[in-house]
């Protein structure tokens, strides 16, 4: 029996094999089939220990119901993307759990061009499809083909073509792939510039022995900070599990926040881009898209998850998107993510600057911002009512969850999508103001 809870707001995820096998997966091939009525797609896999079994399942209900298939192998999703919006395909799957730890896995669905396929606009209908017995076994009389190809050479080729290698300083950096999928990206970025590479955890292992690879969390930076002192680097990165995820620390081993990076990376696209769009999401700091106008651009308010900002992106055409998770979106590599392309623009900014990272960041930080706080909370919804309407003088968004603005402060409340929580995020000009205003916020919430 397929368990619904798999299908979360942007992809599908659960733990293996109770939640998700190879059963559940050829049933969402099948539902996946109904929904975008492919003749060809692409197919690629992180390296935990499950995925190869449930790309088996997948090539397999695909093969028979007469889909040809084009194989990736091992690859980062963000080769995954490149392939599909380099290559003539209807869609895709790609078998990951992202930065979830080892025990998950997950798919990642995707019509031609890489464009998301997630809760609203698909997910939620193959898996109601599933549940009542609408989704059957697809077999034709024509067997589908698969091919093989490597792709992952090339991305690198296209995303170096896109920087003046030549104009990149000596710097220092040290990467921490986590046992994921991008040390191999990385590897063959730096061989081919000036910067000089300490690697961490480059193995791929998809147990990922060493730390869970998800670099939002700040105990799994750890190693990488104290590597970065050590060897007196001027930067730090660190990848998610299936390498579309990047985190930046500066030279002191301090994690730099997100949107940070969005408003340092929109500065420099802007130069060469005047006038054009750039995506943030509700959680950022004001400071960015303050930094977008100042600099020329339209700053674009919209909802967090890759797949909602690649979605949008497409539709308004925007230039460039960030997200506070540390997600990168890139127009010119087809609305993806290319983090490898935003380490190689940040390199740039650095060889350019007679400054620090931390004193590139530094301006960027004008506010005081309280980070992501989770409230278990009986009724999201109900909580949600009650904070709008306490502040009902004040500006309000609904673009996701509950955004409350006054002079000097404001707030982001937001319901998660598969928990009883409330997650709040709340900045204001002053320490003191930033204080009093969490205090009064929390016991609205707590009620």
């Amino acid at each position: 029996m397929l368990n619904p809870g798999i299908f979360k707001a942007y992809d599908i995820r659960g733990t293996y094999p109770d939640q998700i096998n190879e059963e559940t997966v050829k049933q969402i091939v099948w539902g996946y089939i109904d929904l975008i009525k492919p003749q060809k797609v692409i197919i690629g896999l992180d390296a935990r220990k499950s995925s190869p079994n449930l790309k088996t399942a997948v090539v397999d209900a695909f093969l028979l119901a007469g889909v040809d298939v084009l194989d990736l192998g091992f690859c980062s999703t963000p080769v995954f993307y490149f392939a599909l919006t380099n290559r003539a395909a209807d869609g895709g799957i790609m078998i990951t759990a992202s930065h979830n730890p080892a025990q998950y896995n997950g798919l990642k669905l995707c019509r031609a061009k890489a464009a998301a396929i997630d809760g609203e606009t698909g997910g939620y209908e193959i898996r109601d499809r599933i549940l009542t017995g609408q989704t059957k076994e697809k077999k034709s009389e024509r067997p589908g083909q698969i091919k093989t190809t490597h792709i992952t050479d090339e991305y690198i080729e296209k995303t170096l073509a896109k920087i003046d290698t030549g104009a990149l300083g000596n710097i220092k950096v040290v990467a921490d792939a986590g046992n994921g999928m991008a040390g191999k990206e990385i590897e063959k970025i730096f061989a081919e510039i000036p910067a000089g590479l300490t690697k961490l955890y480059f193995k791929i292992d998809g147990s990922f022995p060493n730390h869970e690879a998800n670099p939002l969390k700040e105990e799994t930076l750890q190693k990488l900070e104290e590597t970065i002192i050590e060897k007196k680097a001027s930067l730090g990165v660190a990848f998610d599990g299936d390498g579309d995820r990047i985190s930046f620390l500066d030279e002191r081993g301090k994690l730099i926040r997100g949107d940070f990076i969005t408003a340092l990376l929109a500065r420099r696209l802007l130069r060469e881009n005047p006038s054009q769009k750039v995506y943030f999401e509700v959680r950022s700091s004001k400071i960015v898209p303050e930094t977008i106008a100042a600099a020329g651009g339209q700053p674009i308010l919209g909802r967090p998850g890759h797949s909602v900002i690649k979605n949008a992106m497409r539709q308004q055409d925007i230039l460039f998107g960030g997200e506070l998770s540390g997600h990168y979106f890139f127009r010119e590599f087809g609305f993806v993510e290319n983090p490898v392309y935003a380490l190689l623009l940040v390199l740039q900014i650095l060889s350019q600057s007679d400054q620090k990272m931390s004193a590139l960041i530094a301006p960027f930080a004008r506010y005081q911002q309280s980070g992501e706080i989770n409230f278990s909370v009986e009724d999201p919804p109900g909580v949600l009512g009650r904070v709008k309407q306490y502040y009902g003088d004040a500006q309000t968004k609904e673009i996701d969850g509950l955004t409350v603005i006054y002079p000097g402060w404001w707030f982001n409340l937001r319901q998660s999508n598969t928990e009883p929580l409330v997650r709040l995020n709340l900045e204001a000009d002053t320490p003191t103001l930033l204080q009093e205003k969490l205090t009064e916020v929390k016991k609205i919430i707590n009620g």
